[in-house]
Parts: C-alpha cells; structure tokens; sequence
C-alpha cells in the first residue's frame, strides 16, 4: 500500500506551499489519477512519487517503510506531457532498454503489448516525426517504458496519471 500523509512541498522561492496536507492511500497494482486545475501541483506531486523532487513535510511510506527520493527512482517512473522532449535513444529498442540493457527482448515485447503497441518496428526512432507515431501512441509508447522500469524492477506497481480540468 502507498500512503502519503499530510504531504507538504514548500520551496523556498514561493510564498505559499505548492502541495499542502495531500493524503491518499492506494493498493498495489490499483491505479489512482490525479485531477485538478492548472497550476494546482499534480505534476509536482508526481515528481515527488518518481523521486524527482523532495517533499518538504508529511510522510510518504510504502506500507510502514519511508520512502526517500532514492527509494523513489528505482520504484517510479512517470510519463511527461511531451514525452518526446525526454527520449536518450535513438530507436524504439534502444529507448526501452536504457537504462536495463539486460531486459530480454520477449520484456520488451510484453511491455509493448500492455499498452496496444505489439508488432511495433523496434528499430525505428521514438521521436514520433521521425516514427510518424501519433500522439496517443507515443504515449502509450512512453508508457511502457515507464513499465518496464517499473515492473520488471517492482512486483507491485502503482499507476497514478494526471489530468487537467478546467
């Protein structure tokens, strides 16, 4: 079970705390989204669950252990807006392997499968101009590499998403 409590970050530049008093509890393999407005910190919240940015109060546990922003990176991983602006390798295969260059090609090939990209040309570019990939493939393409950090590494993720509302 992930639990934050009363989760705070307050940097030091801003007068207000961006996040403040977030709670959630969710199960392994449940997946949660994360709604609200523009500006209301749901990419920073998803940044400190991927350990890419350091809660300044409150707790965030994996059952009753802590998790540090250590702990976080090899457990998280998240799916930017514009992915793309956040690829390393030059093909689909390359791409998925960063990082876990050990992953067999059958990991990768299910890690495709799980978002609706099975039969994918792996050696071809991730950038979609170059792949002529559509948005939503690309994301689901960004995705399963986030997977593949993920669940080869964690038998039980947690999917959380984000969505905008106006």
């Amino acid at each position: 079970m992930l639990y934050l409590k009363n989760l705070v970050y307050h940097p030091p530049a801003t007068p207000t705390p961006i996040l403040q008093g977030i709670n959630l509890e969710l199960a392994p393999q449940e997946m949660g989204l994360i709604v609200g407005p523009s500006g209301s910190g749901k990419t920073t919240l998803l940044e400190i669950l991927a350990g890419m940015a350091e809660k300044t109060g409150g707790g965030l546990y994996w059952r009753e252990q802590e998790l540090l922003p250590m702990h976080l990176q090899q457990l998280a991983g998240i799916v930017f807006q514009f992915p793309e602006r956040h690829f390393c390798g030059k093909t689909i295969l390359e791409e998925l392997r960063f990082g876990h260059p050990e992953l067999r090609l059958e990991q990768v090939q299910v890690a495709l499968q799980e978002v609706g990209l099975e039969g994918v040309a792996l050696s071809v570019s991730p950038i979609p101009s170059a792949a002529g990939s559509s948005g939503g493939s690309l994301w689901r393409f960004s995705s399963s590499v986030s997977r593949i950090c993920c669940f080869w590494m964690n038998p039980w993720p947690v999917w959380i998403g984000r969505c905008a509302v106006s």
